[in-house]
């Protein structure tokens, strides 16, 4: 750690300051250096032009959890092609089970009564 230069004190509301209580913890780290990762965080952050994704083919996971971190409200239809493949194959999946459902019941052959024993 850098030798400390500018000291600085900041007010939270309650739930930032939980919020980075818990981080800090998370991260094995001190509020100082918390904030201080944050903040070299939001400058590799890009925040989204309107209308426009980024290119989420060269982020980690961990990359593009924090841009969606900094940028939670994404432009309208954002991943609308996915949700209708998934919709496809939900209603796909859910006419095979019922079929299925259908030809047990079709096949089902009742069972005789047991024998009444004395």
């Amino acid at each position: 750690m850098a030798p400390m230069s500018v000291r600085t004190t900041v007010a939270f509301d309650p739930v930032s300051a939980a919020r980075l209580e818990r981080l800090a913890k998370r991260w094995g780290v001190s509020k100082s250096e918390t904030l201080r990762r944050a903040l070299a965080m939001s400058d590799n952050t890009q925040p989204a032009k309107a209308g426009k994704a980024p290119e989420f083919t060269d982020m980690t996971p961990l990359q593009i959890l924090d841009w969606l971190a900094v940028n939670p409200q994404v432009p309208p239809g954002w991943g609308e092609r996915h949700r209708r493949k998934l919709r496809e194959l939900r209603e796909v999946d859910a006419r095979i089970e019922e079929e299925r459902v259908n030809e047990q019941a079709r096949t089902k052959v009742a069972e005789p009564n047991p024998p009444y024993s004395a």
